[in-house]
């Protein structure tokens, strides 16, 4: 009987060893597949709202990527939409930009997560009336994020600092 009892005991911790393990597995998977799907969602979204920005682009291209409630409140969006921002005067061919992610946390089962990143667009190419094409400022921004419909949409952001301003 005592054989039998260690051998039971035996086959249970293993299997809960496993079972563990399993688990750690499957919740790392899920915060990977999360993580990059944030990433690209950040990384597109950020650069197609540069492009509305600079370029002029309907705002209907940023459906894919931003909540209706923040193209709305988003002044730099907005500024161009209206005619007021910096690049009004110019005439904007191309942009190199550049999005690092230094921290992004979301649990696997929730519908919600926060990124830190900093925007930079270091060359812009393009001509203006008045000669000079305005730079774009180097910042540092927490984004929130929120599944809707199994999609990540960027539901905010917020400026922590200005690393540089350009502008």
């Amino acid at each position: 009987m005592r054989s039998l009892r260690r051998f039971v005991w035996f086959i249970a911790s293993r299997l809960l060893i496993v079972l563990l393990v399993l688990g750690i597995l499957t919740i790392t998977l899920y915060y990977a597949m999360n993580a990059t799907g944030i990433y690209v969602i950040i990384k597109d979204g950020m650069a197609k709202r540069a492009q509305v920005i600079m370029m002029n682009e309907p705002t209907s291209s940023l459906d894919s990527y931003f909540s209706q409630n923040w193209i709305a409140r988003d002044d730099g969006v907005q500024d161009a939409v209206n005619g007021n921002g910096p690049y009004r005067n110019c005439s904007i061919t191309g942009f190199d930009h550049r999005i690092s992610l230094s921290r992004v946390w979301s649990w696997p089962w929730e519908n919600y997560a926060t990124a830190t990143v900093t925007e930079s667009i270091p060359g812009i190419d393009g001509r203006s009336a008045s000669g000079t094409v305005p730079g774009w400022p180097t910042s540092k921004y927490t984004i929130t994020l929120s599944k809707e419909s199994g999609t990540w949409k960027i539901r905010n952001i917020t400026l922590l600092e200005r690393v540089s301003n350009d502008q």
